[in-house]
């Protein structure tokens, strides 16, 4: 098992995000009591109110909570301030809403204090309760949502990505450094844990029809979780996309170079050399964007790339320019012999379109990795702030070196 931070106590803190949960926060609070009761450690419940309008705040006092105040709405700004309140080693978030059972937080608490987990989330597919979620949710927005977080992040055994019942490691989640403020912080969570490589488990969970009124927004919580994700996943929305289109394109714009390509009754002929070159160098834009969104990330220190890592070793600015420079030399004596042949035929017409094209092609491939190369090396560079005197903000210029 992890050693404990200094200052931080072997324990449970239950935190509870609350707005409006006046019929519920109560029962919830002494359900956390029980649970960490039945696990014979020291303990707390902490509710962070998020700008409550009835009585919650008075009832969750009543019944025993630390109270701590969350002026900035949203679902992960009140997690994040009750993480930060929390004193003990084990952080357990659940809803205010008694669609958990925390009298059995000790499924996801036991693994993380035995050293067993560092991360556990509680798997509601497997024990929802009748209308307990609503049928969008249920049977399109979550599984569609954690179908992606396994595509995307490679993680194939996480079957519910949005659940609200989770226990996690304090000094753990202290490394994950989560900055999302509202839903998608259920996402970021998952995401960084998995990038970190930290041991994340499992256990399925009853959900129980909740007490009140949902807080979740479906399209525009929705919508947070995806765009965090697509945000996070450069290499499956960018990279792989597009090495895959601009080698099959490039192939295409090989073989109708030579003439005509017959795919059964289909003539492919220079229209189509067209269009595919068209995607050729929209796919090269696509690969670029990725490699220095995941050099951003990479150099940020967002998340440790082996693969930017390797390039970094591999790939200098004089490496890029010699690539990039091979391929204009490619361009521009391909094009010169195109023109040549134009000018000996009395310039009367052009019948080289072909090679015109694969020429352009070229030139325009050279441009791009050129630009990304200069960019990706530039990004590398040291970075220092110059910090001038109070009486001269007004011209303080960030310098990059």
């Amino acid at each position: 098992m992890q050693s404990l931070k200094p200052g931080t106590e072997k324990g449970v803190s239950v935190v509870i995000p609350c707005l409006n949960e006046e019929a519920s926060i109560a029962r919830v609070i002494e359900a956390a009591k029980l649970g960490i009761n039945e696990l014979d450690l020291p303990g707390e419940v902490i509710v962070v109110d998020n700008g409550s309008s009835d009585e919650s705040v008075s009832r969750a006092i009543e019944a025993g909570a630390i109270l701590v105040k969350e002026p900035h709405r949203g679902y992960g700004s009140a997690i994040r301030r009750g993480f930060d309140t929390a004193k003990y080693s084990c952080l357990v978030m659940a809803d205010g809403d008694l669609t958990y059972d925390l009298k059995k937080l000790g499924l996801l608490v036991k693994p993380v204090i035995e050293g067993r987990a560092d991360f556990m989330l509680g798997n509601r597919m497997n024990g929802m309760h009748p209308k307990a979620m609503p049928f969008l949710h249920k049977h399109v927005g979550n599984p569609m949502l954690t179908r992606l977080v396994r595509i995307m992040f490679h993680r194939r055994d996480i079957q519910d990505a949005h659940t609200g019942f989770r226990v996690i490691n304090k000094e753990v989640y202290e490394q994950l450094g989560c900055i999302t403020t509202g839903m998608e912080f259920a996402s970021e969570m998952i995401v960084k844990a998995i990038h970190a490589g930290i041991r994340i488990g499992f256990k399925d969970i009853d959900y129980h029809l909740r007490e009140g009124e949902s807080k979740l927004r479906t399209f525009r919580d929705g919508w947070r979780h995806l765009r965090f994700m697509l945000l996070h996943s450069p290499s499956m929305v960018f990279v792989f996309p597009g090495v895959l289109v601009w080698t099959l394109s490039l192939m295409g714009v090989i073989l109708l170079t030579v003439g005509p390509v017959m795919v059964g009754e289909w003539k492919l002929d220079i229209h189509v050399m067209l269009l595919v070159g068209v995607l050729n160098i929209v796919s090269m834009v696509f690969i670029s964007i990725g490699i220095l969104a995941k050099a951003y990330a990479h150099l940020s220190g967002i998340r440790h790339d082996p693969f930017i890592a390797w390039l970094y070793c591999h790939l200098s600015f004089e490496v890029g320019a010699l690539l990039s420079g091979v391929l204009v030399l490619i361009g521009v004596i391909l094009g010169g012999y195109v023109a040549w042949e134009w000018v000996a035929e009395g310039s009367s017409g052009l019948h080289m379109l072909r090679p015109l094209i694969f020429s352009t092609l070229c030139i325009i491939n050279s441009a791009q990795l050129g630009a990304a190369c200069y960019l990706f090396s530039i990004m590398a560079l040291p970075r220092r702030m110059n910090i001038v005197a109070p009486e001269d903000e007004e011209t303080a210029i960030v310098e990059v070196l």
